[in-house]
């Protein structure tokens, strides 16, 4: 059986086909001149569900099969391909989870996908203070302890959403967490959108289930080279909830998804199980040669790939480097991330490492004592009667809105929580650096009216 199935269905489909008369209306690329000019032969693999072609909502053609390659290569009970990216993923991970009710324990530094996941199953949500890296602030998540303390404080917590590993690419210790839930009856949902690569070579950290994690969503474009928007969430067998992602994803999910999507997925997963070290092993030596006082290290697993730098001097390095034609991935402050991908060559990291060798690292941030965790319900913050009020004014409200610099999208306040000063300073900050914050019209943020 050929390790690409849906590639080859479509392939036979394009050869047999002489007339689409279905959607989508570009027909293959008889209908829309500026697109097949712009990418020539892309549309005519832009399908939609045909007999042959399978369906994504009920597969059990070449869909079906590669699922079932997929959930092998990474030791999972079943997979699920999405084109609604990690979000979808931990949407549904999170509603088969609490199918049967309770409340979800997460990170305060969750991605903001959390609050779908909340809405669509109006759970209560337990916010947990990551632990910092003391030199640079760095979020390390939860630890044990403080995850064991919030579920005895909230026992009908079912499902706990780690994130594995950060933006910044670290990684807390996933197995030391999942036996913890394990013996709480809790299911560990892991937000791998970007640690789709891990457990891919010796190098790496391990992959999320085979640290013993329930569910797992790769964020399959990020760290994985299929297209963007492109995802796929992993099921352990016996994890609780499993028999309802089926209909999570029936409920939530697109009905058209996107076989170009889908296509890159397979395409990706097919290099991850032919040369999956060689791809990694190329990035890794190219990676490997970047260093400096102001690189970020932690005493947790890192991903090698990730180089994010703390400097007062960063923001100069991003622009200098942009200048040359090298662009990073996300720069706030006095932090900068660059992510190596698959095939990067050492002379295209090159400048970066000889900018990031004479780079000054920033003092340690100041500490700040750590909260406890907080309960909320967002479902009912955002359906309660609200008002507009500016940002310097909404100390003490209640937020009706999830305010998020994007990138990351890692929420600076919850719907449900009561905004503090030093919140309120932050985002100040963040808009006098021209951040893109989410949430935010004109300085103007939600509030539950009172």
């Amino acid at each position: 059986m050929s390790d690409t199935p849906l590639t080859e269905a479509v392939r036979l489909y394009r050869e047999r086909t002489r007339a689409r008369l279905h959607v989508p209306a570009h027909g293959g690329g008889r209908g829309d001149a500026a697109l097949e000019a712009l990418w020539p032969d892309l549309l005519s693999w832009d399908v939609t569900e045909q007999p042959e072609l399978d369906d994504l909502s009920h597969p059990d053609g070449p869909l079906a099969q590669g699922q079932a390659l997929a959930a092998d290569l990474f030791h999972a009970a079943e997979a699920f391909f999405l084109t609604g990216g990690a979000t979808l993923g931990v949407e549904a991970a999170v509603f088969a989870a609490l199918s049967q009710g309770g409340a979800l324990l997460a990170a305060r530094d969750a991605h903001r996908c959390l609050l779908g996941a909340a809405l669509a199953t109006n759970a209560d949500v337990v916010l947990v203070e990551p632990r910092r890296d003391p030199g640079t602030g760095a979020s390390l998540g939860p630890s044990e302890q403080d995850l064991a303390d919030a579920i005895a404080r909230h026992p009908d917590v079912r499902a706990a959403l780690i994130t594995y590993p950060s933006y910044l690419g670290i990684a807390p210790d996933l197995g030391r967490l999942a036996r913890r839930c394990r013996d709480q009856g809790v299911a560990l949902i892991a937000d791998a959108a970007h640690g789709a690569h891990f457990g891919r070579h010796p190098e790496l950290p391990p992959a999320a289930l085979d640290c013993g994690a329930d569910y797992a969503v790769l964020g399959l474009h990020k760290t994985g080279g299929s297209l963007t928007q492109s995802a796929i969430l992993l099921v352990a067998e016996g994890a609780v909830g499993r028999d309802a992602v089926r209909l999570a994803l029936d409920v939530l999910a697109t009905s058209s998804p996107s076989y170009l999507l889908l296509l890159s997925i397979e395409q990706a997963l097919h290099d991850m199980r032919s040369r999956g070290p060689e791809l990694v092993d190329g990035a890794l030596r190219a990676a490997e040669g970047v260093r400096g006082p102001a690189r970020i290290r932690v005493d947790a697993a890192q991903d090698p790939l990730r180089i994010a730098l703390r400097s007062p001097d960063v923001e100069d390095l991003w622009r200098t480097l942009a200048l040359h034609g090298v662009r990073g991935e996300y720069l706030d402050g006095d932090t900068a991330l660059y992510c190596v991908p698959f095939g990067a060559r050492e002379q295209e990291v090159a400048p970066l490492r000889r900018a990031v060798a004479g780079l000054r690292a920033a003092p340690p941030p100041e500490r700040v004592r750590a909260a406890g965790p907080v309960r909320l319900n967002p479902s009912a913050a955002i359906r309660a009667k609200r008002s507009a009020v500016r940002l310097a004014d909404a100390v003490g409200r209640v937020a009706s809105n999830v305010v998020a610099p994007v990138p990351p999208g890692i929420p600076a306040l919850w719907p449900g929580e009561r905004i503090s000063q030093s919140a309120v300073e932050g985002l100040q900050a963040a808009l006098a650096q021209g951040r893109r914050l989410m949430g935010i019209d004109h300085e103007l943020v939600w509030v539950v009216a009172e």
